[in-house]
């Protein structure tokens, strides 16, 4: 069975993306140039056809929806220059030596990468029924949201709302607007709510409005939303949810020893 024209094309594109004959940031040729380059191809009966400049656009269309290629107003086409990194997810708070730094700033700084937090916002809500179920609260308690968009050498990487009880987060730098240093953990633990463990559960869905606007993701490409339920021995003291790009974020987990392997990632913070 002959495949489509446009997705004989959009696999030989595909193809010299992956090898590397066009790079991250580069532009593809114009799509008059495309239709000229592929010139005659067997249609589904075996007849040699001309290409079609509306083949050609579908073609780049399909790569869009994959997260390959992103189109640029008055400028053309380009490989999509896509932002990848481990999120070492078994990780938690901490930094190196005598540091005690925010767990996503002492990851990247330490894989010689630059950290970035912006749009950090600190909000006063009340906790929908999904926020209460898994903070053991009542659905319309308070609660202290604090947000954040991330990013990894100057380009997003994540989106990240974590959610406190009131009666936690009063009397804490939770109810401050500002970045925590020394990190969120390390804060509810000076004030007697110490981690002492968490529940992930991690979701595949394709992305809102907003969120495909800032993480730069194609029509096709979903996003991973991981919930980290965090405990103190006595209750649940955080709800963090954080937004990663799927075709360019890989979670993993370290569980017992694993010394023998190298390997740097991103904690939740």
């Amino acid at each position: 069975m002959v495949e489509p024209l446009y997705r004989r094309v959009a696999h030989d594109l595909r193809e010299r993306i992956s090898k590397g004959e066009w790079g991250p940031g580069i532009q593809l040729p114009s799509e008059p140039e495309l239709e000229k380059r592929y010139g005659y191809l067997a249609d589904r009966t075996g007849q040699d056809t001309r290409l079609s400049r509306n083949t050609v656009r579908l073609a780049l269309a399909a790569l869009a929806n994959e997260g390959l290629i992103e189109a640029r107003q008055g400028r053309g086409t380009f490989v999509r220059e896509r932002t990848s990194f481990t999120v070492l997810a078994s990780s938690e708070e901490g930094g190196s030596g005598e540091r005690d730094l925010d767990a996503f700033v002492a990851a990247v700084t330490e894989s010689g990468r630059r950290p970035q937090q912006v749009d950090l916002r600190t909000e006063f809500r009340t906790a929908s029924a999904e926020v209460a179920e898994r903070l053991q609260i009542d659905e319309g308690d308070e609660v202290v949201v604090r947000g954040l968009k991330r990013l990894i050498d100057g380009k997003p990487w994540s989106i990240q709302n974590s959610f406190y009880p009131g009666a936690i987060a009063q009397g804490t730098l939770l109810m401050s607007p500002r970045n925590i240093e020394h990190g969120t953990i390390a804060e509810l633990g000076r004030h007697g709510h110490v981690q002492v463990g968490y529940r992930d559960e991690v979701v595949c869905r394709m992305p809102r409005l907003e969120e495909a606007a800032f993480l730069g993701v194609g029509a096709g490409i979903p996003v991973l939303e991981m919930f980290r339920t965090a405990y103190s021995a006595e209750q649940p003291i955080r709800l963090t949810i954080n937004v990663y790009a799927g075709d360019s974020t890989q979670l993993a987990y370290e569980i017992g020893n694993v010394d023998a392997r190298e390997g740097e990632g991103i904690p939740d913070a």
